[in-house]
């Protein structure tokens, strides 16, 4: 092993200037991809940087740059929370609920999640009806179903009749 590989890295354009840039734009919500060009990065730097600071080695850049986009990333989720709250008392609460579940960066922990479960679920059960009603030989019907099974997760044929 040479010598080389224990040298710590250099970070250029990574300075005090760029992550609370980095902090700000989070702040608001902004996707990685958004966020890189606009401080003048490229996004696969910006990626690296944020994986090192979580890794065994980190520059002390990289573990600002990592607090920082965490910190701007509450202090937006908390900005959207109590915006949600001040005008749900006043009766109107829907912009901030669509940044919350919009929002890249939030929409994770705030979009209504389990619609998207359920209409996923509704979806496979028509495809399931139509397959029963369209009078296929029981092999093929088992056959497509079983392909359905394969592709979501949803037991679909019972392990027995499989």
């Amino acid at each position: 092993m040479s010598h080389v590989a224990n040298i710590r890295r250099r970070h250029y354009k990574l300075n005090d200037e760029l992550i609370e840039k980095v902090r700000v734009l989070s702040e608001y919500g902004g996707a990685i991809e958004h966020i890189a060009p606009a401080v003048g990065v490229s996004y696969a730097s910006l990626k690296v940087w944020l994986s090192n600071a979580k890794g065994d080695d980190p520059t002390e850049k990289e573990l600002a740059l990592l607090a920082a986009f965490q910190e701007g990333r509450a202090v937006g989720a908390h900005k959207y929370i109590k915006i949600i709250t001040d005008c749900a008392q006043e009766g109107d609460s829907k912009s901030a609920q669509w940044m919350l579940t919009h929002s890249p960066a939030y929409r994770k922990n705030y979009s209504d999640n389990a619609a998207v479960t359920r209409a996923r679920a509704e979806g496979i059960d028509a495809a399931v009806s139509a397959i029963a009603e369209a009078g296929l030989p029981a092999e093929q019907e088992k056959m497509i179903l079983l392909r359905i099974q394969a592709k979501t997760g949803y037991e679909l044929v019972e392990e027995d009749a499989a």
